[in-house]
């Protein structure tokens, strides 16, 4: 087993250690799908801990022995993100466990951050205070991660935390972070990470023209671009769902 632990929870130490004796038969699930997320009590601390899915076999070698797995990538691009002034639950520790020399289980653990909603609550539906949150969104996503170099690669509706502060104002948070990368967001990127969010024209129109105007660009011009950004990105996931629905029965006809 390998793990690292964020010196500011140096007390979490013991119960890091323990996780992959315990995380099956304890906590709470708040998530399962490709992984598995839950939470636990420990020491007054509400953690978060995220259990990777066993990844294929050449990930097994690499992840073990040649580049960081999702989890580390979690951690580190966690402690990068708050240190660049952008929010995101604050990093705890990674644990990675491995077989026989070959990567096998690996978890990110992280405070728990309470919120009331997320992206994904809003778009599509109606919602109170919905401009005013979407026009946030916006302000968020150039303020505090594309003036700051972080492009989420995963920016979709339920990797964006939404809290309430009062008098109209919100607090954003991202997670989901493993798939990140540290570089110059120029404009037409920035704009084009909005695509991710699938959204509809006219909540696309409110996020694209107020980008626009904090950017000081042309609002009418954004707005058509992100449009075209956005059937491009829908497009491309729906070939990329038909491809693989039609090698599944490629396969199974075999």
């Amino acid at each position: 087993m390998r793990y690292l632990v964020n010196e500011d929870y140096s007390i979490l130490t013991d119960f890091v250690k323990k996780l992959p004796s315990v995380f099956e038969k304890e906590g709470d699930c708040i998530y399962t799908g490709r992984n598995t997320i839950k939470t636990f009590k420990h020491k007054g601390l509400l953690i978060n801990v995220k259990s990777f899915k066993v990844p294929h076999f050449i990930n097994k070698i690499a992840y073990a022995w040649f580049r960081g797995s999702k989890a580390k990538h979690s951690y580190e691009y966690g402690m990068e993100i708050l240190r660049r002034g952008a929010n995101t639950p604050k990093p705890i520790a990674v644990v990675e466990v491995l077989k026989n020399g070959l990567f096998n289980k690996s978890y990110y653990v992280s405070v728990h951050n309470n919120y009331d909603f997320t992206i994904r609550d809003l778009i599509g539906f109606e919602f109170p205070d919905k401009e005013n949150i979407l026009k946030q969104f916006a302000v968020f996503t150039y303020e505090k991660l594309h003036k700051n170099g972080i492009h989420h690669l995963d920016y979709s509706r339920g990797n964006i935390l939404i809290t309430k502060k009062g008098n109209g104002k919100y607090d954003f948070s991202i997670v989901d972070i493993n798939r990140l990368k540290f570089e110059k967001m120029g404009y037409l990127k920035g704009l084009k990470n909005f695509s991710q969010i699938w959204a509809s024209e006219d909540e696309l129109e409110i996020v694209a023209r107020e980008y626009a105007r904090i950017n000081n660009r042309n609002e009418d011009e954004a707005f058509q671009l992100l449009i075209k950004f956005d059937i491009a990105h829908k497009s491309k996931i729906k070939q990329k769902k038909f491809l693989k629905a039609t090698s599944k029965k490629w396969f199974k006809g075999q």
